[in-house]
């Protein structure tokens, strides 16, 4: 009776690692992102900040070029990528101001994947720049 109890678990893990592995090891492509216009910066007041996996983003609010209130929201790269460039879980918070780069989304919606995020002041916070190359790999 032990084997065969032993002998359904097995199957039964092997059967769920199976179904899971695919999820768990996927992640996606840069398809959906606009690639002939490079970058475009935004600049704005941060509105949340998430430090957790499987990508660490900001959302901050801007003005589009009509005056009209926009909320963007940029991707960075996963907490322990980011920590090795400078960044931590206090780079930000709500109210900071800032000048996002981006590779923006197609379609106009307010996305992107964050290449460069500078103060007011000019004082760089992470320059993501040197690895566009990198990112459409």
């Amino acid at each position: 009776m032990n084997i065969r109890r032993m002998l359904v678990w097995s199957f039964a893990a092997a059967l769920v690692f199976s179904l899971l592995g695919g999820v768990l090891s996927a992640h996606h492509g840069r398809a959906g992102y606009d690639q002939k216009d490079s970058t475009k910066t935004i600049t704005g007041t941060v509105t949340e900040y998430n430090w957790k996996n499987p990508h660490v983003s900001i959302t901050w609010e801007a003005k589009d070029a009509d005056g009209k209130p926009v909320t963007w929201t940029g991707e960075f790269s996963s907490p322990t990528t980011m920590l090795s460039y400078g960044m931590s879980r206090a780079s930000f918070k709500a109210g900071d101001e800032v000048n996002v780069t981006v590779i923006a989304a197609k379609g106009g919606i307010p996305y992107g994947l964050v290449t460069k995020v500078t103060r007011p002041n000019g004082k760089v916070v992470i320059d993501l720049s040197d690895r566009l190359g990198v990112v459409f790999q």
